[in-house]
């Protein structure tokens, strides 16, 4: 089996270019046909911002183009991101943007701004002490997260266990 950890926006180009056999990734809205997917978990879209950072402190009356944002550089988080900030008629100022959460995770803890994430990733992150979840209602669709691979590659043995394992682990959740 090929698996390969990431910038999750590429996860399904790279299956579907058999660079993996299986990925775990955002699902987007809508999934090509030759792709099976399972939903493994649903996780909403979350601001975060240093721990320490007394003056980032957000109430409605914030001014989101004065603050210095660290995105995504492409994917959904970036797409729900780009249409929440035209929504709210604000031109973003994008101080990073970065290939994967995890590096968003670290930017912000050290101090360089706000980013917007999955609140999974928070959660399981070893950096999640030195942020905090911003208290932002927001129209953003959460995340599914899912198992992925090319239907026509469920015959394979190995590939169907995988799937078999996560389906069957998921639903006994």
């Amino acid at each position: 089996l090929k698996l390969h950890t990431g910038d999750t926006a590429l996860t399904l180009e790279r299956i579907q270019n058999e660079l993996e056999d299986i990925g775990i990734a955002a699902l987007p809205s809508r999934i090509p046909k030759q792709f099976s997917v399972h939903t493994i978990a649903v996780t909403p879209l979350v601001f975060i911002a240093p721990a320490g950072r007394k003056e980032l402190h957000i109430d409605k009356k914030l001014e989101w183009g004065a603050i210095p944002m660290i995105l995504s550089e492409s994917g959904l988080a970036r797409e729900r991101a780009d249409r929440w900030f035209r929504e709210q008629r604000v031109k973003p100022s994008i101080y990073a943007q970065v290939a994967g959460n995890e590096a968003i995770v670290s930017m912000v803890s050290l101090g360089f701004g706000v980013g917007l994430v999955p609140k999974l990733v928070v959660e399981n992150s070893p950096l999640a002490q030195n942020i905090k979840i911003l208290d932002i209602n927001h129209s953003m669709e959460p995340f599914s997260i899912g198992v992925c691979v090319l239907r026509r590659k469920m015959s394979n043995p190995l590939i169907k266990a995988f799937w078999d394992l996560a389906v069957y682990s998921r639903d006994q959740v």
